[in-house]
């Protein structure tokens, strides 16, 4: 946002003329009577947007026309983070959609076996045991695999922390799921399980838990 009068700008517009960044498309007037600069869409692999040296070594330009092509070239700049922050995370994501389906087929899948042992017969007891304990593996797999996913878009949102977009904000604009779990930063880079393995891990625990207090008051410690 630049504050100086529209008159004023258009007399030293002039002296701008071929010194714009690429993307500049104009200048407007906001309901505040605020200047703001306004250009077409960044996509984030352009240059970082940088006033030329020679703009300040330039003795005929004036100090309002140095300072307003100084802010615009600040506005671009700013545009152009938030656009690499999105274009980055649009590339850690990718794959995102089918690990996140995985792992909730796969904690569905534990938990629909773990619910099916109450009506189980004696008979069949076992063996809907022995598919659980692989159901428990398998969803331990997948909440592991989706965390690694999950630290490469918490990495960039951490090397992004000073942009101008929330988190939430650049997500969305990213095409992110809301319903996808992520953990703080520094979840993961401990020596632990990582956020939603250890949620998995927990289940997991509380599930061999109750077989294991099933075998001890039935004697059937084979269970």
């Amino acid at each position: 946002m630049f504050v100086i009068s529209l008159d004023d700008y258009t007399k030293i517009a002039q002296q701008l003329e071929g010194r714009h960044h690429q993307n500049y498309l104009g200048i407007a007037r906001t309901e505040f009577d605020n200047l703001v600069f306004t250009f077409k869409p960044f996509t984030g692999v352009e240059k970082e947007p940088a006033m030329p040296a020679e703009v300040w070594r330039d003795e005929s330009l004036a100090r309002a026309a140095r300072e307003a092509l100084a802010a615009e070239y600040e506005d671009a700049r700013r545009l152009w983070l938030d656009a690499r922050y999105v274009r980055e995370l649009k590339i850690v994501s990718a794959g995102a959609p089918e690990l996140w389906t995985a792992h909730t087929r796969a904690e569905q899948e534990m938990e629909l076996i773990f619910a099916s042992l109450y009506s189980t017969a004696e008979t069949h007891w076992r063996s809907t045991v022995s598919r659980l304990v692989a159901a428990q593996e398998a969803a331990l797999t997948a909440s592991a695999a989706w965390d690694r996913k999950a630290r490469t878009v918490v990495d960039v949102h951490a090397a992004h922390n000073h942009s101008n977009l929330s988190q939430r904000e650049a997500s969305e604009q990213a095409g992110l799921d809301a319903a996808w779990e992520f953990g703080a930063h520094g979840d993961y880079d401990g020596w632990g399980r990582t956020p939603l393995n250890q949620q998995v891990f927990n289940a997991v625990e509380r599930q061999r838990e109750h077989l294991r207090q099933v075998a001890d008051l039935t004697g059937d410690h084979q269970a």
